[in-house]
């Protein structure tokens, strides 16, 4: 009878472990399968450094994602604004060239533009940028057009890409793009995509967040060189993204200001 009761109370411990151990498992079994499928996203994050801001390489554990993933997830070098050329064709430079002095990493150079001006203009500035990193031992990776067309100038705006494509630069340019592209002129829209080398549309007003429009999911979805620029590291934002995106592609993100989401801007 003793050994009876023993056998049972074992089986007992055995029954209730098993019941609390299999539903843990299959939970602990769900994030592992869910968090290292290879079909995720590598984010690519990267600096727009303006006037007045710095480089900031530290906000890449604010993203739950990355804290989660740390292998798909990587910084690349800032982006500094260079100059503006302004409505009246005047050209104002930004750049305090000691901010990308001592980089081990390569760089990407901006230049903001209020009006489409000749192209041979721009040529000039990005060769006379490219020949003074090139001798100051700095590694420029990046060109960057910042020019927010109205919708209804996209084809035009295009057709400058073109020209400028044409003027036999070192380097591919890519430009930053507005959501409302997408919205008001898609065709226009697809014409900047394939005229660029990658469109980083920005999800941000000034300080205030962008809705993220169908428009835009289909085109992320559909073409490898559209990505995104978040106003700060915005993770509620970056998870939103993620549930109506679905891509397994490189990504990359620009964070317009990384000092954080709280703080107001200047």
């Amino acid at each position: 009878m003793a050994f009876w009761c023993r056998w049972i109370k074992q089986n007992l411990v055995l029954a209730v472990t098993l019941l609390f151990f299999i539903p843990a498992s299959g939970v602990g079994l769900f994030y592992l399968l869910k968090y290292s499928t290879s079909n995720e996203p590598n984010l690519i994050f990267h600096d727009w450094v303006w006037p007045h801001q710095r480089a900031d390489r530290k906000y890449l554990s604010k993203f739950e994602y990355c804290r989660l993933r740390p292998s798909k997830c990587k910084m690349s070098g800032p982006r500094f604004l260079v100059g503006t050329f302004e409505d009246s064709g005047n050209y104002v430079a930004h750049l305090n060239v000691q901010d990308t002095f001592n980089r081990k990493g390569p760089i990407g150079l901006v230049w903001r533009l209020e009006a489409l001006v000749p192209t041979n203009l721009i040529r000039k500035e990005i060769t006379t940028a490219l020949n003074f990193f090139s001798d100051v031992g700095v590694h420029v990776e990046f060109l960057v057009i910042d020019y927010d067309s109205p919708s209804k100038g996209l084809y035009a705006y295009a057709d400058w890409i073109d020209e400028l494509r044409s003027e036999q630069l070192q380097l591919p340019v890519s430009v930053t793009g507005l959501v409302s592209w997408s919205i008001d002129n898609p065709d226009g829209f697809e014409l900047i995509i394939g005229a660029a080398e990658a469109v980083s549309v920005q999800l941000y007003q000034g300080p205030r967040k962008v809705n993220l429009h169908d428009n835009l999911v289909l085109a992320m979805e559909k073409y490898d060189n559209v990505h995104i620029s978040l106003y700060c590291p915005d993770t509620g934002l970056l998870d939103h993204l993620f549930k109506k995106v679905s891509i397994s592609r490189p990504l990359d993100i620009g964070i317009f200001d990384s000092s954080g989401c709280d703080t107001p801007p200047v």
